[in-house]
């Protein structure tokens, strides 16, 4: 009787893992002095590097920016870098894998038996066995840095930042190209935003991609 209640219970927690939303998480620092709805102004996007400059995956997210900007009224602009209203410049990166220790006692029912635990004993509240253990996951931090100069000033010794932004996603993919799309639009979400907030930022995934984006709602992505 107690298995089958087990079984039964396990399954409906699957069932709920499966049906809700899966997001990709971050936090969202900027600080500008732009005003509060650019519009109508000229920008350039400069690579920083001849590599980046020659990366198919740099241009694909360079291209995203800048649809971004123009659906806010910006405009491309195609002349000299100095002739252009702004500068925008792109940079991103992957560290880690840092260790993430996690200790659980799921006493009461026995969940999480079969969910990665590394140590197992004792008997629960309702007389099933419980679970006493130590996860370790392994934790990616994902930065993408989003700057903007005016664009008279970027090829002269004191460039004139008026825009910078960056977001921070942590979870168990080293590669950042399936969660960029997803932090890019956390980055620009309600921009330019209010200069010096910290906002966490959930995106959610598509659901024809959920199965490979698993995270919930919170500071740690696990996709």
């Amino acid at each position: 009787m107690m298995k089958r209640l087990f079984v039964a219970a396990l399954a409906a927690v699957a069932l709920a893992a499966c049906a809700s939303p899966k997001y990709v998480v971050s936090d969202v620092t900027r600080f500008h002095t732009l005003p509060a709805a650019p519009s109508g102004q000229t920008f350039v996007i400069a690579t920083l590097d001849a590599d980046q400059g020659q990366s198919l995956a740099y241009h694909q997210y360079a291209d995203d920016v800048t649809g971004k900007l123009v659906a806010m009224g910006l405009k491309p602009f195609s002349g000299p870098i100095e002739g252009a209203d702004y500068v925008v410049t792109l940079k991103y990166s992957v560290r880690g894998p840092t260790p993430d220790v996690q200790s659980r006692n799921d006493g009461d029912w026995g969940f999480g038996a079969g969910f990665g635990g590394r140590h197992f004993g004792g008997w629960g509240t309702w007389g099933g066995p419980y679970d006493n253990y130590t996860d370790t996951k392994q934790l990616f931090m994902r930065q993408v840095e989003v700057d903007i100069y005016r664009g008279a000033t970027y090829n002269t010794p004191k460039k004139e930042r008026v825009f910078e932004g960056h977001a921070l996603s942590a979870g168990q993919n080293g590669q950042i190209e399936p969660v960029m799309p997803y932090i890019l639009e956390a980055l620009f979400k309600d921009f330019p935003g209010r200069s010096g907030d910290t906002q966490r930022v959930s995106i959610e995934v598509p659901k024809e991609l959920g199965d490979s984006v698993a995270a919930g709602p919170s500071s740690r992505s696990s996709y």
